[in-house]
């Protein structure tokens, strides 16, 4: 078999029965706006050439991109879309929505090959899938964006077993943390970014001792924040997949880019490999450069100057919902700060009570334990009224956190996902 490497998450593995297309994402700008590539892969549609099934293993959508998959099935009307049992069925609900025709695989099996897609179900809502293939003494495991879960390893080692196993395996974590977090001053930043890196990197390692893979790919999660979020790319607290390749050793490789280069199962040897990581000053030249449209919420919504957003009765709809969704017990105060405006939202996230509005000028210290949150009053409106989702405005890094104290909180995350109306 062979597994080729467009970009990020997107790989081509091959068999000789089969060809899968995983997760291209393609079109710039996700995440509401803040996402972008480089180096850019020059038509990705031929690049990825002919393929048989077409796996997508989550929603999010550096994994589905609805606009790039209509561009391929266009050229490519015979691949077919696969996805996992998903509990809930997010994923598949909204690739009905978009009108894509899809199946949902557990496990399929072409001439010679083997297709399992396995759900990881390490959160009371799981979103995330894992695929293994397997011809023969050859596997392909492409772990994505999962959270370890020890069940699915476990499948995983059971599905391998006996086989020549290439692992592609998830090294860092696009999550909001610590770039968008404000802090007493850089030096404080700039160790929480290494100290996020380190966390990943552990669970890469993780990976590793528990897979016991023949060939090692750091996989997902490739992108560059773009527009006036650039400045926080150096504070991301995401290593380039060259350094997880050198602390995983000789195993592991780097697929070069352009979307061409491949690794052979027959061989273990690689067409063309990275070796250095990239240079921040190239990367920035670009960005600096790039045509940037603005945020989704810059372009779609444009409110009457002279009308106050409905705001505070959609927060308090939202709050009914989340509440009941993501019951906590343990108070804590959210503060929203609406940028644009000069009002804060107030609740409590273990209380009935329905939110308050305050001045932003005003002293909050009195609220202990808090979590304040500064987002544009447009976006907040959006997210509220379902225009858009506060898990995308988290990982497209759309908003600034300041917690007291700085503790992380699960629950309070998990919360704003149920927010909206």
């Amino acid at each position: 078999m062979i597994v080729r490497y467009l970009y990020s998450a997107c790989v081509v593995i091959e068999s000789p029965d089969v060809r899968i297309l995983c997760d291209p994402w393609f079109t710039p700008g996700v995440y509401d706006g803040s996402w972008f590539q480089w180096p850019l892969v020059e038509d990705p549609v031929s690049t990825i050439g002919p393929a048989d099934l077409i796996f997508i293993s989550h929603i999010h959508p550096d994994h589905y991109d609805p606009i790039f998959l209509r561009k391929y099935l266009a050229a490519y009307p015979d691949a077919r879309i696969i996805a996992g049992r998903h509990a809930p069925p997010i994923l598949n609900a909204k690739l009905a929505a978009d009108g894509f025709e899809f199946t949902v695989v557990d496990h399929c099996r072409h001439g010679e090959t083997d297709i399992w897609i396995l759900p990881n179900k390490t959160r009371a809502v799981n979103i995330d899938s894992a695929l293994v293939v397997r011809r023969a003494d050859q596997a392909v495991a492409n772990l994505n964006d999962c959270p370890f879960d020890e069940p699915q390893v476990e499948t995983i080692r059971g599905l391998c077993d006996g086989a020549r196993m290439m692992a592609l395996i998830p090294y860092g974590g696009a999550t909001v943390h610590p770039q968008a977090f404000i802090f007493d001053n850089r030096d404080d930043l700039l160790a929480a970014g290494r100290a996020k890196e380190r966390h990943f990197l552990d669970i890469f390692h993780r990976y590793i001792e528990a897979l016991s893979p023949d060939a090692i790919l750091p996989f997902a999660g490739k992108h560059w924040l773009g527009g006036p979020l650039m400045e926080q790319n150096q504070y991301r607290g995401i290593p380039d997949p060259v350094v997880a390749a050198r602390e995983a050793g000789e195993r592991a490789v780097v697929l070069a880019d352009g979307g061409k280069a491949s690794f052979d199962l027959d061989t273990m040897t690689a067409s063309a490999v990275r070796t250095e990581p990239y240079d921040r000053e190239e990367v920035e030249r670009y960005l600096s450069q790039m045509p940037f449209p603005g945020y989704a919420y810059e372009r779609e919504l444009r409110p009457d100057p002279e009308r106050e957003l409905p705001i505070l009765p959609l927060l308090n709809v939202a709050l009914k919902r989340a509440r009941a969704k993501t019951p906590i017990a343990d108070p804590c105060w959210v503060i929203i700060h609406a940028t644009g405006t000069e009002l804060s939202y107030v609740f409590d996230v273990s209380s009935d009570a329905p939110a308050s509005v305050r001045r932003q000028n005003e002293d909050f210290a009195e609220l202990h334990p808090r979590f304040e949150l500064f987002i544009d009053h447009r976006y907040l409106f959006g997210i509220l009224s379902r225009m858009y989702h506060w898990n995308n405005a988290q990982i497209g890094s759309h908003f600034k956190v300041r917690r007291v104290p700085d503790v992380f909180r699960r629950e309070i995350f998990d919360f704003f996902d149920y927010l909206q109306v």
